[in-house]
């Protein structure tokens, strides 16, 4: 690092050493609780889903949910006998479920190099725009992991695991193990869920719409529908080869006014959401819980390799709140496209 650089690294080391209440951030340190909710309240407000859903600190590395769902009802009447004997009796509100979680160790290691600082330093915000530049890398890996992590492997392989899939155990893959029934994998093919003319569903209002039937009556509070990118794009399609050539229609579906509910619910488009899949839940019925107190920072300037190297570990994860209230067609079960010979794709 040229001699300016290193000032402001160190001063920066120094800075971030009174932030954490430690001597030195080049020693690995644990994160107080206090600070560890700012630290990660940050990276949630780095993505707009993650505001949505549900976020905790918690106790500890296995237990029940933090948080209440819908339970059966809580309004009636006890009656009086003719002894006066009948008394009211309260019901449980909270509708806590005795299902566990469990959270596993993430580690996010990154680094950057001395060269790259060198030419960043001339920008007295450089630190922040680096900071803020991993802050949202790492809201987008929570996203990614909740979507397609399967597994929590000892050590994972990022080019085997591209979408993460060996860090954690994701929203999705907690339904297929602990509810496989509320995973739609096919219709009347075996394997196969076709949507479109002559199809499983003639459209997405007609799949979101059976979605939703699958969720209890009294729980069916907030729901929304989260949509893959290709069903999007493929209806929007659609909507343009019907109306391109009538300018004021043509408006609307590039306002997105036209698509912006199906089967009656708010739609969205979650990033890495798989591309076919189909998800109807309500965003607080998911959660993403880190125990508080496992956060561990170390910030090290190592010469052998002319870079800053940064290390974080903290233990999280995933949880559905109410099983009973999520439900979802598997993307990999999608076809869309029907040829001549009727043949899906």
């Amino acid at each position: 690092m040229r001699t300016k650089t290193t000032q402001i690294f160190n001063a920066i080391c120094v800075a971030l050493a009174s932030n954490y209440g430690v001597a030195s951030v080049s020693e690995n340190f644990a994160v107080e609780p206090t600070i560890e909710q700012k630290l990660y309240d940050a990276v949630y407000e780095s993505a707009e889903f993650l505001t949505r859903i549900n976020h905790a600190l918690v106790d500890d590395l296995v237990g029940q949910s933090v948080f209440m769902s819908s339970s059966s009802g809580v309004t009636g009447r006890a009656g009086v006998d003719e002894d006066g004997n009948n008394e009211r009796k309260t019901k449980d509100v909270s509708g806590l479920t005795k299902r566990e979680y469990r959270c596993y160790e993430e580690e996010i290691d990154v680094h950057l190099t001395w060269a790259k600082m060198d030419a960043w330093s001339k920008f007295p915000d450089f630190h922040n725009r680096y900071r803020n530049h991993v802050r949202q890398q790492k809201a987008l890996d929570i996203i990614k992991i909740g979507w397609h992590g399967i597994k929590a492997a000892p050590i994972t392989n990022l080019a085997d695991n591209p979408m993460l899939e060996d860090v954690n155990i994701g929203w999705l893959q907690l339904v297929r193990r602990d509810a496989s029934e509320r995973v739609i994998t096919e219709g009347e093919t075996a394997g196969e869920v076709r949507i479109g003319e002559g199809g499983d569903y003639e459209n997405l209002d007609c799949a979101v719409h059976d979605l939703v039937q699958g969720i209890p009556l009294h729980k069916r509070v907030g729901l929304v529908a989260i949509i893959g990118d290709e069903l999007i794009a493929q209806d929007k399609g659609k909507h343009y080869a019907k109306n391109a050539h009538t300018p004021s229609e043509k408006d609307k579906v590039e306002m997105a006014q036209v698509i912006n509910t199906y089967g009656g619910l708010p739609s969205f488009q979650v990033s890495f959401f798989p591309q076919r899949g189909i998800l109807v839940t309500s965003f607080d019925n998911l959660s993403h819980y880190i125990q508080s107190g496992s956060t561990r920072m170390s910030i090290e300037n190592n010469p052998k390799k002319k870079r800053v190297e940064d290390y974080e570990s903290r233990n999280a994860c995933y949880y559905v709140e109410d099983l009973e209230k999520i439900v979802f067609i598997e993307s990999d079960s999608v076809k869309i496209h029907k040829d001549a010979d009727d043949n899906w794709s």
